[in-house]
């Protein structure tokens, strides 16, 4: 049986997420692992000018270890999310439910994420939550993964000259 907690209440996957996933986290303490054993530090770090502020870096990285997620049905994501606040309010997992679909409160994340929500909250109301998500498990047994929707995403205030 599929873990309804990973339905994104805006139609994302939670479980294709590194968050969830935890491969970032994952990979972040290991680094910080190995950077202890080697005894590297700020004393050995500072050696090397090209390494920058180690401080910084392990600010950084104790940020990455902590990059975990239970998914948005598990109270996981942006609990400021007025989305999430929409389907908690009215008793749904997800905005297919509502009858309001699609609403104003979708257009952030529309724009962040072109079609994919509203494709996947489209595909909710077909095949419902249980079958959703069996696809995207599949999906992500496959390969997929939820960077692979925002990596075009330029940030705010960024543009395309170099």
């Amino acid at each position: 049986m599929a873990d309804r907690n990973l339905v994104g209440c805006c139609g994302i996957y939670c479980g294709a997420c590194f968050a969830y996933r935890g491969t970032i986290s994952q990979k972040a303490t290991e680094l910080r692992e190995v950077l202890n054993e080697e005894k590297f530090g700020r004393r050995i770090a500072t050696a090397f000018d090209w390494i920058g502020d180690y401080s910084e870096f392990s600010k950084v990285l104790s940020h990455l270890k902590s990059l975990k997620c239970q998914g948005c049905g598990a109270g996981g994501g942006n609990p400021w999310c007025n989305i999430r606040k929409c389907c908690q309010k009215k008793g749904f997992a997800s905005c297919a439910e509502c009858s309001e679909f699609p609403c104003e409160k979708l257009d952030w994340i529309t724009k962040r994420y072109s079609k994919w929500n509203l494709k996947n909250l489209e595909r909710i109301r077909v095949v419902g939550i249980e079958g959703w998500l069996e696809e995207q498990e599949e999906k992500v047994r496959q390969g997929f993964i939820s960077s692979e929707v925002i990596k075009g995403i330029k940030p705010p205030g960024k543009s395309d000259s170099k």
